[in-house]
């Protein structure tokens, strides 16, 4: 019932796309070709691979705020990539889908970033609070080793995963100053794992009562943003980009931010949060698992 309720929301979503939004996936596409001829990558069963995941992860955080990082990076951190060549990259791929999927939203009416807008100043809000969480967070994710660095990272993400969970049926109320904390403590963890952003401001969101839709516009908006001054103060420190991870992980991304718009409007909320909660608990632990065994 679950595999078949999510399948005809997909199915659904795709049915209604825009000329406009196929515009755009037309636009990545040739990009995509563009680019790996550019960078002479020579494409393989990995690459499809890893474009097929960050499809889906960031249709999961598209449509509800969270799931992307939180999913994507213990997944490629069991493949064997280095933390400091894996988060530089989501967070690019972060600020491009982040921004991308909040004009979406907008349009499709999920979200009212128009001037003056009560969504807009709180994700300006939600931004001013995080650039101070990701410039703390690139400056210790430098210094601690690789190790310790994978470890903070499982934890995290597993205790992301726990939260959903424990706090799905709080209510609290609305402060500014409880938004901004939350908002630094978000972008910490995602300038440190790559992760556990979108859960942490979402629910944060949804608990003080801001509305699920109006929520997840909110979080990519202001995710976005706090992704472009994560990868300004990476490229600060000397840290660079491996093009044949970049190129699937910002394709794959930017692919799947029409669909999620649609998407969000056709799934019930309840069963994606149970799916990404549990998800993201057993990738955290499966990353603690890895570094200690």
């Amino acid at each position: 019932m679950l595999r078949a309720n999510l399948v005809s929301s997909l199915k659904n979503s795709l049915s209604v796309l825009s000329t406009k939004k196929l515009f755009w996936f037309l636009t990545i596409i040739i990009l995509f070709l563009v680019f790996t001829c550019l960078f002479e990558i020579q494409f393989s069963w990995g690459i499809a691979g890893i474009l097929i995941l960050c499809f889906v992860c960031e249709l999961m955080d598209s449509s509800l705020g969270m799931g992307y990082g939180t999913t994507l990076t213990p997944v490629l951190l069991a493949f064997g990539y280095e933390p400091l060549a894996l988060v530089p990259t989501i967070l690019l791929s972060e600020f491009l889908s982040g921004f991308a999927s909040s004009y979406f939203h907008h349009e499709s009416g999920n979200v009212d970033f128009s001037r003056q807008s009560k969504d807009l100043r709180n994700a300006m809000l939600l931004a001013l609070g995080s650039v101070v969480g990701v410039a703390i967070g690139v400056n210790i994710a430098i210094q601690i080793p690789t190790h310790i660095l994978k470890l903070l990272i499982g934890i995290i993400i597993t205790l992301a995963g726990v939260s959903i969970w424990l706090f799905h049926k709080h209510s609290f109320e609305f402060k500014t100053w409880k938004m901004f904390v939350l908002a630094s403590i978000a972008s910490f963890n995602k300038a440190l794992s790559g992760g556990g952003y979108g859960p942490l401001l979402t629910s944060g969101q949804i608990l003080s009562g801001i509305k699920g839709k109006s929520s997840v516009g909110i979080t990519s908006f202001a995710e976005g943003f706090t992704c472009l001054i994560g990868v300004i103060l990476f490229l600060g420190k000397g840290q660079g980009f491996t093009p044949e991870l970049l190129v699937p992980v910002v394709t794959g991304a930017l692919l799947s931010v029409p669909v999620s718009t649609e998407f969000v409007k056709r799934t019930q909320e309840s069963t994606l949060k149970v799916i990404i909660a549990v998800l993201t608990t057993i990738l955290g632990v499966f990353t603690i698992l890895k570094v200690i065994l």
